[in-house]
């Protein structure tokens, strides 16, 4: 996916959290960040939108489709799946 930019809603005590930030830092991918410490009801609303019930938050954003990927689990393994499809071009 080319002109991919990540969005990740997180907690800063979430060791899930830091390791899908370090992750996307890693892999230099362009991403936006949202620390939800100190903002429940709208850390509720994400995940109610989402219908995802724990942090972190992950979507990526291609053109004008944005993507529910899920956490840190779900982003390791669409990560993966964007390596294999990159090596196929």
């Amino acid at each position: 996916m080319d002109n991919e930019n990540y969005t990740l809603w997180i907690k800063s005590d979430c060791p899930s959290c830091v390791k899908a930030q370090e992750e996307l830092f890693k892999r230099q991918k362009i991403h936006t960040l949202y620390i939800m410490d100190e903002k429940p009801e709208e850390l509720a609303e994400v995940k109610k939108l989402w219908n995802h019930t724990t942090v972190p938050i992950v979507t990526v954003q291609n053109g004008d489709v944005e993507i529910f990927i899920g956490g840190y689990t779900d982003l390791m393994e669409w990560l993966e799946i964007q390596d294999v499809t990159e090596s196929e071009k």
